[in-house]
């Protein structure tokens, strides 16, 4: 009883002074959203599908990316800075958490280069975070 008549309500509403304005606000929201895709290739898709957009760029990498100078902190504690990009690798400095570390390298294989106030070597871009 109650869904019939909510949704013949609903449908009268769009007949109102009110239900007009809102329907005119979205009408141009959606206008504004279509321009600014319109002018900004990099929000454009290349290919017609999905499917093919998957198989043209390969593999996708998962994480945040960081970059030169960024100051980073650990998750959680005891984060192991490692000698190289490797869970084999030698652990050079113990991480607390909230200890401030300086992105001073590149990406490699799921780890980032880092220097902290007592060490420099590699932790797990997982295991970080933007300050």
């Amino acid at each position: 009883m109650f869904g019939g008549g909510g949704g013949v309500s609903a449908g009268g509403y769009g007949n109102t002074n009110e239900g007009k304005i809102i329907a005119a606000a979205f009408m141009d929201n959606y206008n504004g959203i279509v321009t600014a895709v319109n002018g900004d290739p990099s929000l454009q898709r290349s290919v017609g599908s999905l499917k093919e957009e998957a198989a043209k760029g390969g593999a996708t990498k998962a994480g945040a990316v960081y970059r030169e100078g960024d100051v980073l902190v650990p998750k959680i504690g005891n984060v192991r800075m490692l000698a190289q990009p490797s869970e084999t690798a030698k652990a050079v400095a113990t991480l607390g958490r909230g200890e401030e570390l300086v992105v001073i390298g590149s990406e490699q294989d799921g780890y980032v280069n880092v220097q902290s106030a007592a060490a420099t070597g590699w932790v797990k871009i997982v295991l970080l975070t933007k300050r």
